[in-house]
């Protein structure tokens, strides 16, 4: 299902931040088509692969600072 995690930087009306990482869970990446705010009207797996590989880089540059 899209858009049953979703993103965004208000705690309040999102389940994680603008790269994936839970806003209460430590530790708790989702990347999938339930982080997207609305479902596409074409197929998401391109635009979930492209989610998942931005994720992917965020959590590499901030290695040091991601697991607290």
């Amino acid at each position: 299902l899209m858009g049953t995690a979703r993103m965004g930087s208000d705690p309040e009306r999102s389940v994680v931040n603008e790269w994936g990482r839970s806003h209460d869970v430590r530790n708790l990446f989702v990347i999938d088509g339930s982080i997207f705010v609305t479902s596409a009207g074409v197929n998401p797996t391109r635009t979930i692969q492209a989610l998942a590989l931005y994720v992917a880089d965020q959590m590499k540059q901030r290695l040091a600072n991601l697991f607290d």
